[in-house]
């Protein structure tokens, strides 16, 4: 560069910033997912409170939000780590059901430990993710149709096994779900939502091992050519997917003492909604868990504002189903902004 662009460009430069400053605020928001639904949420919530101040910024309805949210949370810690590797798991919900039953019928009708219990329906998720996973990386059949067949078979078993369901389980089982801190007292399942987002987007953004999944989605074929075992790595993550699932499934029993049958039904709309919402690519390689659980918060906030205006529950998948129109728009719009 030479002197004179040097100097043109120092005498640019305040005229620049001073032209740039709301535009750079405006593209800071739109290149960072995470800072925008942080935004929107904040907004939100003070829009709630101004608008329903005695229903919305009260103990009871915000224990309430956080506490519906735990297993959509949960849930996405482990498609978020999917979508970045390139696919995902629609038996999310089948295998949620089917994790709780087994885990109510083994507390609650074989009387074993409640410990046990939860082990086990913890192990049998990972099982299901594992049978997808199998499917998807050895067979070769897409992830769409793979998991689309399991999650009808996951919750045929779910019937099978345990008819009406399982009700109630026991008490020393449901104290897992229903244990709640001194302070806020919010109950057990939100903690552990906690717990595993914080050691899931700490995984992914800082260790070695969960960080290839961005190189598998980016690309798969450098990826594979880097040494990198592609089909081994989904596979794990299908297992992980399955096994939260089960966290997931095992803790919804046991906050109600009951495992149901009908348990997670659709929940996965929501799972990949707040993934995609939170910066996940359809074609892989991006997406952080930091996102995907702001999107879950903004879909919860949006679910609340229904409920306090006593909006029909079929007019509330309406809504989820718009936001995830729109998340994909956001989604296709960057993709082309870059081609």
């Amino acid at each position: 560069m030479s002197l004179a662009q040097i100097s043109r460009n120092e005498a640019q430069a305040p005229v620049e910033q001073r032209e740039a400053l709301p535009l750079r605020i405006v593209r800071r928001l739109a290149n960072s997912r995470e800072l925008t639904l942080f935004v929107l949420v904040v907004l939100l919530a003070l829009a709630m409170t101004i608008v329903y101040p005695h229903n919305f910024p009260t103990g009871p309805n915000m224990r309430a939000v956080l506490l519906n949210l735990a297993p959509v949370g949960i849930l996405v810690c482990g498609m978020m780590l999917l979508m970045i590797a390139g696919t995902f798991d629609l038996s999310v919900g089948s295998t949620l059901a089917l994790a709780g039953v087994w885990a109510g019928v083994v507390a609650g009708w074989w009387g074993w430990p409640a410990e046990a219990a939860l082990l086990i329906g913890v192990v049998v998720g990972a099982v299901a993710g594992l049978i997808n996973g199998l499917i998807v990386t050895r067979i070769g059949i897409n992830a769409l149709i793979a998991t689309l067949g399991t999650l009808t078979i996951y919750r045929s078993l779910t019937y099978v096994t345990a008819g009406t369901g399982v009700t109630p389980i026991s008490d020393s089982f449901a104290e897992y779900g229903r244990a709640a801190d001194p302070i806020l007292r919010i109950q057990s399942p939100f903690w552990a939502m906690l717990v595993l987002v914080l050691i899931g987007g700490w995984l992914i953004a800082r260790t070695r091992f969960f960080r290839q999944f961005y190189f598998v989605g980016g690309n798969p074929r450098a990826a594979q050519l880097s040494g990198i075992r592609v089909d081994r790595l989904i596979l794990i993550g299908f297992v992980i997917m399955g096994a939260l699932a089960g966290i997931a499934g095992v803790l919804g029993a046991a906050r109600l003492n009951s495992a149901v049958v009908n348990a997670g039904v659709g929940i996965e709309l929501k799972v990949i909604t707040a993934t995609v919402l939170g910066g996940a690519s359809l074609k892989g390689g991006e997406g952080t868990v930091l996102g995907g659980i702001l999107g879950v918060l903004f879909i919860a906030l949006i679910e609340n504002a229904m409920i306090i205006n006593a909006v029909g529950v079929f007019w509330q998948g309406l809504v989820v189903g718009l936001v995830l129109l729109f998340a994909v728009s956001l989604d296709r719009f960057k993709t082309a902004g870059r081609a």
